[in-house]
């Protein structure tokens, strides 16, 4: 495996894909560098990133802070930030801490628990599990705020355990009684929704005062004190006690490490391999850059078992697609350098987020919006028939004029002097190793498209793109990542 097909290898798995420019550079920098530079995110700046607020506000109209705004917002992060590791990581908390907007209701709660997921995604596992516990969503969703002394509720009890940390079969019912016991008194205020006033000044007001919307609360009196035995030990545990217990114990740096290779590389790696992420996990306190550092270092994640064989998931093909034409890098021009989070959005940016989303969608992923509290089936689910048709409908994001300059730039790039040319540059643009014997009908419709002339002009580019899209996205290659 060449050093550019391992760099491009760490791109689809650990981001959306990259562009041949892209590669180009890491190629220059060195394998190792690009490795180290895409896993240690947090070290690479932010860049130009639109506050979420901005995506609410709607001329001489009230706010709109329902879930698909901030979904939005979420999207063109994803599209232009430098970092794609903390969204992809992002991604892999909001499925293991699956929470719904269908139930929640309510959008600056979904905002709150996202931004959680994201602050914590690459950090402490149980500083994580700690925070999005106390996310009101969260509570919300699996009725944690309405568990009190001598009537406990038992969803998040089970779910904390079954689901969060040490996996089925590995506790008791007792177990899920005695943690329902330790979350006695857990609830939150929701702030926003309870103020009085207009929801344009509740707004604004939250902003300026940086007020969250809603906020964790612990009411004592509600809350069971006594001894309570948990996993075989027994003490007056409460919720954040048994977060700690939960979050330090072995299987659940088993359960972890064997969900995040399986996200990251492939289903049912060697018992022996999760227990190797398992002494990282042990090894680092539960640090999941650690895991994942380890996890690039691995001889299996290049292996052929690994390698173009994960079905990609809706915002993979959505968003490597969209990147590959240069959507993110432009999208961001017509956004005032000094725009403040009261500044509603250009249109143009909010209809790329939302019509990048309503893709996924289509594709089977709704985000904010799991099926249910174990989170979206992956794999080869992703391409049912009726989503694989989704997936041939696709032709990209924003594909007027203005959205296929970037296309057409990298495509002229590489001067081509004939169809078939433009063919393999297409292929190389969007990163899929199509066999020579089987690009005819990808030439076909390049060619139904306008073939070269067309590169001319963005337009034109728009019409080439149109045409041999399709043809592109039903190709399996297309699909795997």
């Amino acid at each position: 495996m060449s050093p550019r097909d391992r760099i491009r290898h760490l791109h689809r798995r650990l981001g959306f894909g990259a562009t041949p420019a892209e590669v180009d550079a890491d190629v220059e920098a060195g394998f190792e560098a690009t490795r180290k530079r895409l896993v240690e995110y947090p070290k690479t700046p932010v860049g130009i990133a639109p506050d979420p607020q901005e995506f609410v506000w709607r001329e001489g109209q009230d706010p709109d802070s329902s879930a698909p705004r901030y979904r939005a917002w979420w999207v063109v992060r994803m599209l232009t930030t430098p970092r794609p590791l903390e969204e992809k990581l992002a991604i892999f908390w909001h499925d293991h801490f699956a929470v719904s907007d269908a139930k929640v209701g309510n959008g600056p709660m979904m905002l709150g628990y996202l931004q959680t997921l994201r602050e914590h995604a690459g950090g402490r596992f149980g500083d994580l599990l700690s925070a999005v516990s106390k996310e009101p969503a969260m509570m919300r969703w699996l009725d944690l705020n309405r568990s009190i002394r001598g009537v406990p509720n038992e969803n998040f009890g089970r779910e904390v355990m079954e689901l969060f940390t040490l996996g089925i079969g590995n506790y008791t019912e007792d177990d899920v009684k005695e943690v329902a016991r330790a979350f006695t008194g857990w609830s939150y205020a929701d702030i926003y929704r309870d103020l009085p006033g207009d929801a344009n000044q509740k707004m604004r007001d939250a902003i300026a005062y940086d007020r969250p919307f809603a906020a964790f609360s612990v009411t004592p009196a509600l809350h069971d004190p006594g001894p309570k035995t948990i996993l075989g030990r027994t003490a007056p545990y409460d919720g954040d006690a048994v977060l700690g217990l939960l979050a330090n114990h072995p299987q659940t740096a088993r359960h972890l490490c064997r969900k995040l290779w399986t996200y990251f590389a492939y289903d049912d790696p060697d018992p022996k391999l999760v227990e190797a992420l398992a002494g990282v996990w042990k090894g680092s306190k539960g640090d999941v850059l650690a895991v994942v550092d380890a996890i690039t270092k691995r001889p299996e994640f290049y292996s052929e078992r690994c390698v173009r064989t994960r079905v990609k998931s809706p915002p993979d093909l959505v968003l490597g697609v969209a990147r590959a034409m240069g959507v993110g890098r432009r999208l961001l021009e017509s956004r005032p350098p000094t725009a403040k989070p009261t500044d509603p959005i250009p249109k143009s940016i909010l209809d790329a987020g939302t019509e990048a989303s309503t893709s996924m969608a289509r594709m089977g992923m709704t985000l904010f919006y799991p099926p249910d509290v174990g989170g979206w089936h992956w794999g080869a689910a992703w391409v049912s028939p009726a989503m694989m048709l989704e997936r041939i409908r696709f032709r990209g994001v924003r594909l007027g004029a203005e959205g296929t300059k970037g296309a057409q730039a990298a495509l002229q790039a590489t001067a081509p002097s004939s169809v078939e040319a433009l063919a393999a540059a297409m292929l190389d643009l969007f990163d899929v190793p199509l066999e020579e014997a089987r690009r005819a009908p990808l030439v076909a419709a390049l060619d139904r498209g306008g073939g070269l002339k067309a590169l001319a002009s963005p337009g034109g580019t728009a019409s080439l793109l149109r045409s041999a899209m399709p043809v592109l996205m039903a190709a399996p290659e297309a699909n795997l990542c």
